[in-house]
């Protein structure tokens, strides 16, 4: 909420840096200059700010639990960051914890951590050296995603409903894992296993291994009855979802569709640290685990035999998503991967395409389709494709047509549809919204497929945004919106993030009413990534009434750019 609240105050003064920056150089403006990334400590009269002291204490216990590519690094203490240091590079953390990725497998790793305060002091290292090892867990079907050009199309299928995410192989210390990146704000960004999953008479898992979900985000776990692709609102009858969710806090909350009840506290997941989630499916009912250990079960018992397993991401804020899933795996009966042919373009009820080239050696073919009708109807059973009209069936038995929920529905396409552009149409006169479509050819001549690329949100560590606020000479809060009285007051400034990896902080600038009035640098042995400052004011020569203090924070480095906390306060008579 404040940075929401500061964004609006300034907004004349950002529109104008955003201007500057986008169009210096071609229209003869100047651009504007970097952000400083190193700052001297400065100080007005009316303050007293705090400076370093003792350093902070070495990290305890530290240990090294060596997964597929990666090691987890966990330890204790209290400091506001670390920075941990091995061959591959350094990072800064802001958790007693962390995982280094895209290691060779039985090649042993110095990691040397060191904790960090406010100032950017260090402690003497804590050492440890661990190798990390291949996952001997045997599944019937696993994926654990560490070619370089995932996913393998054979048997993954990225859904969504626009153009905003990725699945690609991971890039830097993100190597030999898959990344699913996204700015689809709060919608499900869905991997689906083109694999099915076939339930045994005993017990049957799926399996999961990812860093997701992040801070204010969500993960998805489903096993559908059916032929669906994206995860939607409702849940499809008979389907069972885990919901994995996180709260601003870190804090986890699991929930277990249906008729699901948490079993025990979920203790809070380190940032980008990976975790095995898993669905069990027993005579009993169903259970989920976190890293072995059951958190919630249900008594719902499937009487299917085979499902479409999804994993999806989304963020509950609207924030972008970078996730890295290190595992997929089914112990189950064992299934088959389909063959696929090629991808074809598909258009919703717009000009057709201008050629459709036929795809020779095609089999069969699939269209799955996701609908949100605008009011009550009769459910759509039809829909032409590339002019020949097909029975549409729901992709799972049951599941309601109504306004605002989405439909997931099946067609088979008929031959004429077994080209590289296939042309939709609903035919009908309510106002639908087409959400998702996909089409899946069968070939007598399989064509093994792979989608190298980038991810869509990159890996760049970024500044936690400053969090200020006013205290009285007590350095006690005052009820919302009271006034100060008109002598020492107390600016406290606390920045701290969740993310697995922040940005170095050089420091940050404080202004009142738009007068400089102190710098506080925080490299005294390098860059600091969190802490709390308090800085004393003398408050008796300002006026009555309505003040407001900015707080900008900089990084060490220049590409990071720089983030601003607002507060305002009001002082007595």
């Amino acid at each position: 909420m404040k940075r929401v609240a500061f964004a609006v105050v300034g907004l004349a003064l950002v529109a104008g840096v955003v201007v500057l920056r986008d169009t210096g150089g071609s229209d003869g403006l100047p651009s504007a200059p970097p952000p400083p990334t190193k700052l001297k400590p400065y100080a007005s009269d009316q303050l007293l700010v705090p400076g370093p002291q003792t350093r902070p204490n070495v990290p305890a216990g530290v240990r090294a639990d060596p997964g597929n590519h990666r090691l987890r690094l966990s330890w204790t203490g209290d400091a506001p960051a670390y920075e941990v240091r091995w061959a591959g590079g350094v990072k800064l953390v802001t958790r007693p914890g962390t995982q280094l990725n895209g290691l060779d497998n039985d090649r042993p790793v110095d990691v040397e951590i060191r904790a960090v305060d406010e100032f950017g002091q260090r402690s003497q290292p804590a050492k440890a050296t661990a190798s990390p090892q291949a996952d001997r867990t045997e599944y019937t079907y696993a994926d654990r995603f560490d070619a370089s050009d995932e996913p393998d199309l054979q048997r993954w299928r990225l859904s969504k409903r626009t153009d905003c995410a990725r699945a690609t192989s991971g890039d830097g210390e993100d190597a030999k894992r898959l990344i699913i990146s996204s700015s689809c704000g709060t919608r499900a960004v869905t991997l689906r296993s083109r694999t099915p999953f076939v339930r045994t008479d005993g017990e049957s898992r799926l399996a999961v291994e990812t860093d997701a979900p992040g801070t204010g985000g969500k993960l998805l776990l489903d096993l559908v009855p059916g032929p669906v692709s994206v995860q939607g609102e409702p849940v499809p009858p008979n389907t069972v979802r885990a919901t994995v969710s996180t709260d601003n806090s870190g804090n986890s909350i699991v929930e277990l569709t249906p008729d699901g009840t948490a079993v025990k506290a979920i203790p809070p997941a380190v940032p980008g640290v990976s975790v095995l989630w898993e669905i069990a499916l027993t005579a009993g009912g169903t259970k989920v685990l976190r890293n072995g250990e059951v958190v919630a079960t249900s008594p719902f018992v499937p009487q299917w035999r085979e499902a479409t397993a999804l994993i999806g991401v989304a963020a509950l804020a609207g924030d972008r998503i970078r996730a890295g899933i290190d595992l997929v795996g089914y112990r189950t009966a064992k299934a088959d991967v389909p063959s696929t042919g090629p991808t074809p373009q598909v258009r919703v009820d717009g000009p057709a395409a201008t050629s459709a080239q036929p795809i020779p050696d095609v089999t069969a073919g699939q269209l799955r389709i996701a609908m949100i009708p605008s009011r009550e109807s009769p459910p759509l059973t039809s829909i032409k494709v590339n002019g020949i009209a097909v029975p549409l069936r729901p992709a799972v038995e049951g599941t309601p047509w109504k306004p605002g929920a989405e439909y997931p529905a099946v067609a088979d396409l008929p031959r004429e549809a077994f080209t590289d552009n296939v042309n939709v149409q609903l035919e009908t006169q309510e106002r639908i919204q087409v959400t998702h479509t996909d089409v899946e050819l069968t070939g007598s001549k399989p064509v093994p497929q792979r989608q190298p690329g980038t991810p869509l949100v990159d890996a760049r560590p970024t500044l936690a945004d400053p969090v200020p606020e006013m205290l009285d000479a007590s350095g006690q809060p005052v009820e919302n919106g009271a006034a100060f009285n008109r002598g020492r007051v107390v600016l406290e400034v606390r920045i701290a993030a969740l993310d697995a990896s922040v940005a170095g902080l050089a420091g940050f600038e404080v202004r009142l009413d738009g007068n400089h009035i102190a710098t506080v640098p925080t490299t005294a042995d390098g860059p600091s990534a969190a802490g709390r400052w308090r800085i004393s004011l003398n408050a008796t020569a300002l006026s009555a009434g309505a003040h407001a203090i900015e707080v900008k924070a900089f990084s060490t480095d220049s590409e990071v750019h720089p983030e601003t906390g607002y507060v305002p306060f009001l002082l007595k008579p």
